[in-house]
């Protein structure tokens, strides 16, 4: 079997499962109350307040849907035809000829890998607004590789030098993937987010997403996909193939806001901004 092949069948065994044996274990001893969907709104995290979305400097987290775009493999790929022109009849109109809803910049909801969760259209409007946490590895990558995962230990090395991961907030994954985003080397290989951490995020810390500027918050060593298992599974969302913007934000204090339409599937392209000083 291929590495192609052996991919898309764990995907489809993933997508069948009601949920991970290491989403078990963890749920098991968690209380209806710490579902993320379940928390109102509260105040403003601590060192989030200096930054007004109202008034900051916007940042475009995105990157550009185009067919020289990475696709995970097994999904579709991405092609369009133009249907009309203004010349023609007085309005440009392209035809989507083929993709899939988890290519490019987009995100996965729970439905994406746990039966009976939510679509998308389901969520409420958490991710419209969040303050948000940059890990950035970028400089380790460069100096190692990406064959790496972040642990619970790691993270919490990095709140104790940064501050605490914000409540209902978004942790970013910055790897400098997204500057060869349309190279053959993205993604080969990508450092992500053990289970075990993504666990601790959204249960010690009531985080609402977790992602990176890579196909997704799990290494690409990890062939059970258990950050975004763990992180559906927990009712939160998964950000994906984050653009290169992410650099220029800040470690802790800035906001990011997540937008686009919402059909009822397990995951579609979104437009993401970043609010900085």
């Amino acid at each position: 079997m291929s590495e192609v092949e052996r991919r898309i069948a764990r995907r489809r065994a993933l997508a069948v499962a009601a949920v991970a044996p290491l989403v078990v274990a963890w749920e098991a001893g968690r209380a209806e109350a710490t579902d993320v969907q379940s928390r109102q709104a509260g105040p403003i995290p601590r060192g989030y307040a200096g930054v007004d979305p109202r008034t900051a400097r916007r940042v475009p987290l995105w990157q550009e849907l185009a067919p020289s775009n990475p696709i995970f493999p097994g999904d579709p790929a991405f092609t369009s035809e133009i249907w009309t022109t203004v010349a023609e009849s007085g309005y440009l109109l392209e035809h989507i000829t083929s993709l899939g809803t988890h290519t490019g910049t987009h995100i996965s909801a729970p439905a994406h890998f746990h039966e009976g969760a939510q679509y998308l259209s389901e969520l409420d409007e958490t991710f419209a607004l969040m303050p948000l946490a940059v890990i950035d590895v970028s400089r380790r990558v460069q100096r190692i590789g990406g064959d790496f995962s972040l642990d619970v230990d790691f993270l919490k090395a990095w709140e104790r030098r940064h501050g605490r991961y914000p409540a209902r907030g978004c942790v970013l994954l910055y790897t400098g993937f997204s500057l060869v985003f349309s190279d053959p080397a993205y993604f080969d290989p990508a450092p992500g987010f053990t289970g075990d951490a993504t666990a601790w995020l959204f249960e010690q810390r009531g985080i609402f997403a977790v992602g990176s500027d890579t196909f997704g918050p799990d290494a690409t060593s990890d062939e059970d996909f258990s950050a975004t298992s763990t992180a559906l599974a927990a009712g939160g969302i998964t950000v994906e193939n984050v653009g290169a913007g992410l650099a220029k934000m800040r470690a802790h204090g800035d906001w990011v806001s997540i937008n686009g339409g919402r059909p009822r599937f397990s995951g579609f392209q979104m437009g993401i901004t970043g609010f900085t000083r």
